[in-house]
């Protein structure tokens, strides 16, 4: 799928200690509507089957229902949008933006509770606000997918996290590993768990999710340490995103993240999944370095 991709803002009525983007809840910024008009309208009829609009947090924006309008203007057949939600505890709101033409809310959903999850976003009451407004989406029959990023304080938790989106109706669930960068760098060894810590209890909740019949994906984790669950890794080459982040455009979003965000250990060079992988996010081989990780022969191959 070609899709078009759109950072809005870094501004964000939460502060969660691992944001890869470094979002504020005091920042001042103005988003520039010509550029992303612009955007929108010189991509308009190339084959581009949805956009996907991020931040920061996309809802605290009094442009975006206006960015809403000029996406429907150009008739880009499909719109997701990746919050918070907690703006959307409001349903009236959350109407107005589900009638702008958003299909797909990809919400952050990071602690099985109240505690844990207003400890990630340092504001109380964002858990039941993200519960609320999962609700209100659904109610409103738009499809949700929800995000959870693997880190210390969750790890052991994420089977919980996931059966509570379920239990709330969403049908498709990702599993990111944590990018370090942004607060993550700056709160590594607090918030960033080792491969070989979290991925018995990655595995175990992707089972849970299959079990019950549920989508679920996996996104940012080397190849060797998935085994077989591989197959349940993003594909990248499928979805193929075109960037435009504040002033700059990334034509392939994919290929930037190889190549300024990953890196690879010396066993990857001898790994015949390496092109698929993209190897380890750079950080993370700064500071726990590669014993984890090991070339994959190609009779292993998915």
């Amino acid at each position: 799928m070609k899709s078009l991709s759109i950072h809005l803002t870094d501004r964000c009525n939460n502060s969660c200690i691992f944001c890869v983007v470094n979002s504020s809840r005091t920042s001042k910024e103005k988003v520039n509507q010509r550029v992303i008009y612009n955007f929108l309208k010189d991509n308009a009829g190339k084959g581009y089957e949805s956009v996907n609009l991020h931040g920061g947090e996309p809802t605290v924006l009094p442009e975006l229902n206006g960015i809403l309008e000029h996406i429907r203007e150009f008739d880009y057949p499909f719109v997701s949008l990746q919050t918070n939600a907690r703006l959307l505890a409001d349903k009236e709101y959350a109407q107005t933006i589900a009638e702008l033409g958003v299909d797909l809310f990809v919400v952050s959903l990071h602690g099985k509770d109240a505690a844990q999850q207003d400890y990630f976003t340092a504001v109380e009451g964002s858990f039941r606000e993200a519960v609320e407004g999962i609700r209100h989406v659904l109610e409103l029959g738009k499809a949700v997918r929800t995000n959870t990023v693997v880190t210390k304080q969750n790890l052991g938790d994420l089977t919980e996290i996931v059966t509570l989106a379920m239990d709330l109706g969403v049908r498709h669930i990702n599993i990111s590993a944590l990018h370090p960068t942004g607060k993550a760098y700056q709160n590594f060894h607090a918030v960033t768990p080792r491969y070989e810590e979290m991925m018995d209890k990655v595995k175990e909740a992707v089972d849970a999710v299959t079990r019950r019949g549920v989508v679920c994906t996996l996104e940012g984790f080397p190849y060797c340490v998935l085994d077989d669950y591989r197959r349940y890794m993003i594909d990248w080459e499928d979805n193929q995103f075109k960037l435009l982040f504040r002033t700059t455009i990334l034509d392939n979003y994919d290929q930037f993240m190889r190549t300024q965000e990953r890196s690879t250990a010396a066993c990857c060079q001898a790994c015949d999944q390496v092109q698929k992988c993209g190897g380890v996010y750079k950080e993370y081989l700064q500071m726990y370095g590669d014993r984890e990780f090991k070339a994959m022969a190609a009779q292993v191959a998915p």
